[in-house]
């Protein structure tokens, strides 16, 4: 008897994060829905917070950590959970993962970003939002100050936030931007991307564990709020090349794509390495 129910216990149970699935029917069928799902919602509600709620980052945080611990807490007994490609690398890399579910979830990820994208642009419409008025130059022939002017996938395309100065007289003079400059370079945003994007990873192989198998959504979601509240101003905090990828299709601003698929494909990378491979070798990990 003691046989017969272990058997049908095992055999119920489903596929989580750090098991490849027993199943290629319906299994990863589920895996890859769910993919689809929480990459949309996750991309949607980024793109829209950060073209709303922009320059207030803790806003823009706690949408998007909220919005990953629900994500990663429905679906993470489907096998799913990861809706980043630099995150599925690091399972892939950490042997939690295999190859051939990573190479049907990744472009599954990056579809699912684009679609995102291209219903939010019809959705938002046109600018609404002064943050994303920018002046130019005087107008010689007119004398008037010229201006560019965002769409809202625009606005929310990342990238390097320009640098800005605080004029002389001290205290009486608003900051202003520093023409063509940026907060920080390419190589340390791609490694600011690298060690947010890690503890992304982090989370996650913390989340596998059996003991924190419940909190696996709260490890997730807290992580990229915090990546998001403390480097949002120096690279806006992506972690995830499709969040950049969607976006920038949609609006046809390719800059600093390198530094966010970069970035994050490292540091997941490392995440999977280091943390699959070293630091949680021995734990005693969820099974399917």
């Amino acid at each position: 008897m003691e046989n017969v129910t272990g058997q049908t216990t095992a055999s119920t149970e489903q596929s989580q994060w750090g098991e490849p699935q027993r199943d290629t029917g319906p299994g990863v069928a589920q895996t890859l829905v769910a993919e689809f799902i929480g990459t949309f919602a996750l991309v949607a509600v980024g793109v829209t917070t950060w073209y709303w709620m922009f320059p207030d980052l803790l806003a823009v945080g706690l949408a998007s950590g909220l919005t990953l611990a629900v994500l990663v807490t429905a679906f993470n007994r489907l096998g799913s959970g990861q809706f980043n490609p630099a995150i599925t690398l690091g399972l892939l890399l950490g042997g939690r993962l295999q190859a051939t579910q990573a190479m049907m979830i990744i472009p599954v990820q990056i579809i699912s970003a684009v679609l995102a994208c291209f219903v939010l642009s019809s959705f938002l419409g046109a600018n609404e939002k002064m943050n994303w008025i920018k002046p130019g130059p005087i107008n010689e022939e007119t004398g008037q100050v010229t201006a560019t002017m965002k769409s809202p996938l625009e606005a929310a395309t990342p990238g390097v936030p320009a640098r800005y100065e605080v004029p002389e007289p001290l205290g009486q003079v608003a900051p202003r931007e520093v023409p063509n400059s940026k907060r920080v370079s390419v190589v340390k945003a791609i490694v600011i991307e690298v060690m947010l994007t890690f503890f992304w990873g982090l989370a996650v192989f913390a989340g596998l564990r059996r003991d924190n198998r419940p909190l696996a959504g709260l490890f997730v979601g807290a992580a990229v709020t915090v990546g998001i509240l403390s480097a949002g101003v120096l690279t806006e905090a992506v972690m995830n090349p499709v969040r950049a990828f969607g976006p920038a299709l949609v609006s046809g601003q390719w800059d600093f794509q390198l530094v966010y698929w970069l970035g994050p494909i490292l540091g997941g990378a490392l995440a999977g390495v280091i943390c699959g491979r070293f630091l949680f070798r021995d734990d005693d990990e969820a099974v399917a």
